[in-house]
Formats: structure tokens, C-alpha cells, sequence
């Protein structure tokens, strides 16, 4: 695993740094917990290629993170899960990871990024296209709810598929 590391004054970004399950889960869990549960995201996350995290010093642990997975056919880097804590969201810590990973795919030769998100995540489609996402597909019940749709009245089950080519 190597380790890649850019400043910003109290962030820092890691790829690969081996961290744990643990550290990626307690970023992750709490957004989609819900949704995979506690056994599936680890398979998720033990099953990553790709991981990112965002060190912030000022709390002294990782405030986010990103699953991703290559398409080597294609040179495509696909978004599996992203994530910034709650409590740190709006302080441009996930556009700070996505254009981290955007330029080391660029350094890579990758042609494109991509990702699915729900149709009413408004402000990931926000950051996403931000960072020059743009909708690419609307993919209808792309989502297949594990459990009752009540537990979670936010959820949608439709999708946009998002590219951003490099």
C-alpha cells in the first residue's frame, strides 16, 4: 500500500494508509448503516481498492472517506461509497477529497470518475457536480431496499449515474 498525503492546513488527505475497518466504518455507518448494515459495508470496505480518508486535525480523527474500485477495461474510477461526517459536513471537506482523488486519477491515466446517487441527495448531486460531476443516466429503482422502506422514509430508490471525465 502506498501512502499519498496533501495538505491543507488542518486537513490531510491519505490514500491507502491501511486504516482500519474501524475508521472508515465510524465515518461510513452513520450514512449508510441503514442501508447496507453493519456486516455488509465492512465487506464493502474490506473489498475497496481504492481508500481515502481526510485527517482533521482540528478534531484529531478521520472526517471522511471514499470507497472506490477501478474498471480497468474502461480506466474508470468507480465511487463506490463517499462520505463526510455530519458534523464537519459544509466546510469543504468532501470537495477537498474529491479533487484529491481527481487529480491522482488524472497523474493515473484514468479517463472518467463515476458514482450513483440517490435522486434526492441534493446536496451530494450539489458537491458532485461542483467538483464537474454531471448526470449522466437516470436509472429508475437502481436501489434495492434491504429492509422496510419505513425504517428510512428518505430513502429513494431512484438513482443518477454521475461521471466527471479527466
Amino acid at each position: 500500500m502506498s501512502t499519498i498525503s496533501s495538505s491543507s492546513s488542518l486537513l490531510s488527505v491519505h490514500y491507502n494508509r491501511g486504516f482500519t475497518i474501524e475508521h472508515v466504518q465510524s465515518i461510513l455507518q452513520p450514512l449508510f448503516g441503514s442501508y447496507y448494515g453493519k456486516n455488509r459495508l465492512r465487506k464493502i470496505i474490506a473489498d475497496s481498492e481504492h481508500i481515502w480518508c481526510v485527517y482533521d486535525r482540528q478534531v484529531n480523527r478521520y472526517v471522511a472517506c471514499a470507497l472506490l474500485s477501478d474498471r480497468e477495461e474502461e480506466r474508470i474510477l468507480y465511487v463506490k461509497l463517499f462520505g463526510v461526517d455530519q458534523s464537519t459536513q459544509g466546510r469543504g471537506i468532501g470537495t477537498y477529497l474529491l479533487k484529491s482523488i481527481q487529480k491522482w486519477a488524472k497523474e493515473r491515466d484514468y479517463t472518467a470518475m463515476m458514482l450513483h446517487t440517490q435522486i434526492n441527495n441534493v446536496a451530494a448531486i450539489g458537491l458532485y457536480e461542483k467538483v464537474g460531476f454531471h448526470k449522466e443516466l437516470y436509472l429508475p429503482n437502481f436501489f434495492r431496499r434491504r429492509s422496510l422502506l419505513w425504517l428510512d422514509p428518505t430513502f429513494q430508490t431512484d438513482a443518477f449515474q454521475m461521471i466527471l471525465y479527466l
